[in-house]
């Protein structure tokens, strides 16, 4: 078969780095010929590309809502359409103030007229899969993944003394890991924290954080440093839609993931096995504690997280089941 795939043309976001171009290149192992065509946001900007786009038996649209009419110019050329989505993509983040109710409205009736219209729902998590069946009758879930044999587990620091907490994330989410920092804070000397972002974080107890810029070449250096992962998420809708690639980067180079209890946290950690889920504030700084003075505990746990990685969301068995969801159309 020929699969196309229309992606978000940013090729640093995760949802395009660790699911849409795997998947792409998982198909070809497979024998289909894909192609991966990159769609502006811009509406002005994807037309001409939507104009020409080749013909294929199935196109799958990856993270885009596009119009009723953007629809029609793909059912034209392509025989099936399948609609793949790891985020919220009908709401906005909180901190999206600027006709935040307005756009959200729109965003939510161009989701339920593209899940509704698509051949395939393909969904990263259980709770966008729930969303997905409002409006669809066939909907999968396959969960957004990563190349174990490339996050791996690095060496640990040699000082005994030396238990390092991190966090890697985009700027608009710093502010759930100030909160984490607001009860962590005071025990700075026995831990070290980390973050990675693109812009330096100012917050609470920003004089004991080491801050460097991610960049996808020391990406995994930079994880690698870690002991502990922290994943505060928020509580808003956009917030736990999301299909927690941080967290499995975490895990698969045996950093130890502390995280809300919320959204698809719940769905990757073993609270006690593989990391610790975090339901009030307090206990952000009881479980890192206690990983940071039990040794032996934590080493079981990184071990375990790794496991979990390897053997559910490696890219060979997500890559396996979204492939086996388009070969059924």
């Amino acid at each position: 078969m020929k699969i196309l795939f229309l992606t978000p043309s940013d090729e640093t976001l995760p949802c395009v780095r660790f699911r849409a171009r795997p998947f792409a290149a998982r198909g070809t192992a497979r024998g289909h010929e894909t192609l991966q065509i990159g769609l502006s946001s811009n509406v002005a900007l994807r037309l001409p590309v939507l104009a020409t786009i080749p013909a294929a038996d199935i196109c799958v649209v990856h993270q885009h809502l596009l119009s009723p009419w953007e629809l029609s110019m793909i059912r034209r050329r392509c025989g099936a359409v399948v609609f793949d989505f790891d985020e919220a993509v009908w709401t906005l983040p909180e901190h999206e103030t600027a006709r935040r109710i307005a756009k959200t409205k729109a965003l939510a009736q161009r989701f339920a007229t593209q899940a509704g219209e698509a051949d395939l729902c393909v969904a990263g998590n259980r709770g966008l899969a729930a969303k997905a069946c409002e409006y669809s009758e066939n909907v999968r879930m396959v969960s957004t993944g990563l190349d174990t044999s490339v996050f791996t587990f690095g060496p640990r620091s040699a000082e005994p003394d030396c238990f390092q907490v991190g966090w890697m994330g985009a700027d608009t989410n710093m502010k759930p890991f100030e909160y984490c920092m607001e009860q962590l804070h005071r025990h700075a000397g026995i831990l070290q924290f980390a973050v990675v972002s693109e812009s330096q974080y100012h917050g609470c107890g920003e004089n004991y954080v080491f801050w460097s810029k991610w960049a996808p070449e020391q990406e995994i250096r930079q994880l690698q440093s870690m002991d502990v992962g922290l994943v505060p998420l928020e509580s808003d809708e956009f917030s736990l839609g999301r299909c927690g690639s941080t967290i499995l980067r975490y895990m698969a180079c045996g950093v130890v993931p502390v995280a809300s209890a919320a959204g698809v946290n719940e769905e990757i950690v073993e609270h006690g096995r593989n990391g610790f889920l975090v339901s009030n504030p307090q206990e952000w700084s009881e479980c890192v504690m206690r990983l940071a003075s039990d040794r032996e505990l934590h080493n079981s746990m990184r071990r375990a997280a790794r496991e979990t990685v390897t053997s559910q969301f490696d890219h060979g068995v997500v890559g396996q089941q979204f492939w086996e969801a388009l070969e059924s159309l």
